[in-house]
């Protein structure tokens, strides 16, 4: 309010308009947490499935999905980029891809998923 007093334009946001959103959902694994983040544990009446993360963060730019980003409780996060969003950014944080290629390699090797 001190800024529009004075005479300073009312903050916009570069990413608001129609077709731009975000929205929260809480992750339930198996099939709201990427199967790197996915951990299971042999329960007594069969697997219970955990997920490192608590939640995500979903970005849609023009209408369609651009990043969403996994949180936790701790204050670590990860995003997953999609296509559209990599070829519009052109730099982004690997994280993600990294960790899902190697989950990809240790299923490919026989090993035990967690």
């Amino acid at each position: 309010m001190r800024d529009l007093a004075k005479g300073r334009p009312f903050p916009t946001c570069a990413m608001g308009g129609t077709g731009n959103s975000a929205e929260h959902q809480w992750s339930a694994a198996p099939t709201n947490c990427p199967p790197q983040y996915t951990r299971t544990i042999d329960g007594p009446s069969g697997p219970i499935y955990r997920c490192d993360y608590s939640g995500s963060i979903s970005v849609t730019v023009n209408g369609r999905l651009f990043t969403k980003t996994w949180w936790g409780d701790s204050g670590d996060s990860v995003t997953e980029f999609t296509e559209s969003a990599k070829a519009t950014l052109g730099r982004w944080d690997t994280r993600f891809d990294d960790e899902y290629a190697d989950w990809l390699a240790r299923q490919a090797a026989g090993a035990i998923p967690d």
